[in-house]
């Protein structure tokens, strides 16, 4: 069985309901023997450039690491950010027009089986572990009980030195982990609660996760930039080859199941020829022999009185005794997921399926195997889904969406048509899973 871990991963970034343009940057990219997670809350200064500063800091750091040994990951982490900082200062001292501005960070490093993490201001990390959301960071701000209004007081830019929070030791990551990274955007609209709710659904892959952190966000009101990656890590289970003596048994069932069922149907065709060839004597005989020997149990048993119908009784039909069977409605009956049959396409890889069928990867490659794990183009995988709708006539989208309780963009994303697109009478539809709510 392989044991080897495997990364699922959600990453978005949102300008929010009343920001013009999105100050907020969340990259991601792979180094030698592992990969780097990073969000940005840039700050604009006297004159705007939020973005640029969010930006910054995050490509600087992915410079840094570019072309690098890393024998010392956590100092090499540490001189990243150093570089960052000192880059975006630079940059804001060059010109007036950029002066002021700064950004917080949020990073994680995953390599070789462990988590490096570093952050600096209001952005933060959370680890999702056996059903607890625990905050690995604490927030860089001048009154900590009032978070959401207190002013920032580590901001990269600001100052040429600089002292941010860095893990001590790496965390060694385990089967069913799952790292949110996220701005303050996030959290200061919803509570660890309602975070918890959503990244512990089991049956929601990473990217939908975030998608719907981010809309979450927007019902409370949301009006700043949020940025947010999950990163989830499981186990993919390699399918046990059979053995020669398993596949051996049933194979030897099913010809001993042919044999016997041959022989059953030959015995059947001979006794239907011998009964079609019998004379009508023998026929006569044989019903007289049955009449004797029913007369003969029924005179040597104890006689029994017959009720007598009347010609009126006789001529009247039996009445048969007909219940009512109430038919369960359907939002009533137990939603079991019904599989559907994806031709894999020539360039798609498993997240992307995971992502437009709203499923987790490691599910699909616990129910496919081999197929999941090594897309062959034209070949077929099992995906568990809610339902395979045939459009009736008349039938809307939002017919549809209340019926499955599914919204509107799930089912055409697994569907892949367009919202504007017209329906069409027996034009199927994939109906993803349900997502829990909030």
């Amino acid at each position: 069985m392989n044991k080897d871990l495997h990364i699922s991963i959600g990453s978005i970034t949102d300008a929010g309901l009343k920001k013009e343009f999105n100050t907020d940057t969340a990259i991601e990219f792979k180094i030698l023997h592992g990969n780097v997670f990073i969000v940005c809350d840039g700050h604009d200064g006297e004159t705007g450039h939020g973005a640029l500063a969010s930006k910054l800091v995050s490509e600087s750091i992915k410079k840094y690491f570019y072309n690098r040994s890393y024998k010392d990951m956590a100092k090499t982490l540490t001189n990243a950010i150093t570089y960052a900082n000192i880059a975006l200062f630079e940059q804001a001292q060059k010109d007036g027009k950029y002066n002021g501005i700064a950004s917080t960070l949020a990073i994680a490093i995953f390599r070789e089986g462990k988590l490096y993490y570093a952050y600096a201001g209001d952005s933060r990390i959370y680890l999702y572990r056996e059903n607890k959301l625990q905050a690995l960071t604490h927030d860089h701000v001048e009154d900590h009980e009032n978070a959401t209004n207190a002013e920032v007081k580590v901001l990269l830019g600001k100052t040429k030195d600089i002292k941010f929070g860095v893990c001590k030791n790496p965390l060694t990551v385990a089967e069913g982990d799952l790292f949110l990274l996220c701005t303050d955007g996030l959290t200061d609209q919803l509570s660890e609660d309602e975070i918890f709710d959503i990244v512990s659904d089991a049956d929601m892959a990473p990217e939908h996760k975030c998608i719907d952190l981010i809309e979450f966000t927007k019902e409370k009101g949301g009006s700043d930039c949020t940025s947010v990656q999950i990163l989830e890590f499981n186990t993919a289970i390699e399918p046990q080859k059979k053995s020669k003596k398993h596949i051996l048994k049933p194979l030897l069932y099913t010809i001993l199941g042919i044999i016997g069922i041959s022989a059953l149907t030959f015995g059947a065709i001979k006794g239907y020829e011998a009964f079609k060839n019998r004379t009508p004597k023998e026929v006569v005989v044989e019903k007289s022999v049955i009449n004797s020997s029913h007369e003969a149990k029924t005179t040597s048993e104890t006689p029994v009185a017959v009720p007598v119908k009347t010609e009126k009784q006789k001529a009247q039909p039996a009445k048969v005794k007909t219940t009512k069977i109430k038919e369960p409605k359907v939002n009533e009956l137990k939603q079991e997921p019904v599989y559907y049959n994806h031709k894999i396409a020539y360039g798609e890889n498993l997240y992307r399926l995971a992502l437009r069928y709203n499923i987790t990867q490691k599910r699909l490659i616990d129910i496919n195997g081999n197929k999941a794990k090594n897309l062959v183009a034209g070949s077929r995988l099992k995906i568990p889904v809610k339902a395979i709708h045939k459009v009736k006539a008349g039938e809307s989208f939002s017919v549809i969406s209340d019926k499955y309780n599914v919204k509107i963009k799930m089912i055409c994303q697994a569907s892949k048509i367009s919202e504007s697109e017209s329906l069409k009478e027996g034009q199927t539809l994939v109906i993803p899973l349900l997502k829990k709510h909030h």
